[in-house]
């Protein structure tokens, strides 16, 4: 098989070298596979490290990629609930859905909007 560049890999018998897919890494020259990221991490195609959180995780502050690599639970935590997160979502890129709210784009924390009730029943505020 050929020697392969990082972020691709040659399985036994090829002629050619394939990118990694999203979510597998080949940190090393001629690697015969992609290797799974490790939870809870995730990676573009053709990628030498895996450097971003994977759906349903936020990326808790910025770092160095092999640092975020060498400790992903500590920089990738689990998305709020009732948040939206994709992949390579960061604290500040948290998705909040039509009926929350958060105090700052640095908080994990949504509040659900309240019902002023009265004569405003079915109108909601979030303050």
């Amino acid at each position: 098989c050929e020697r392969c560049e990082p972020g691709t890999s040659s399985g036994a018998g090829s002629e050619s070298c394939s990118e990694c897919a999203a979510g597998t890494y080949a940190a090393n020259p001629g690697q015969g596979q992609c290797v799974p990221c490790p939870h809870p991490l995730s990676s573009e195609r053709g990628a030498v490290i895996c450097s971003f959180c994977q759906k349903d995780f936020y990326l808790l502050q910025s770092a160095d990629p092999a640092e975020i690599f060498s400790s992903p639970t500590h920089y990738c935590k689990p998305c709020p609930p009732n948040a939206q997160c994709s992949d390579n979502t960061s604290l500040a890129s948290i998705g909040v859905p039509t009926g929350y709210w958060r105090a700052s784009p640095s908080s994990a924390v949504l509040t659900a909007c309240r019902d002023l009730g009265g004569d405003r029943a079915g109108e909601a505020r979030c303050a």
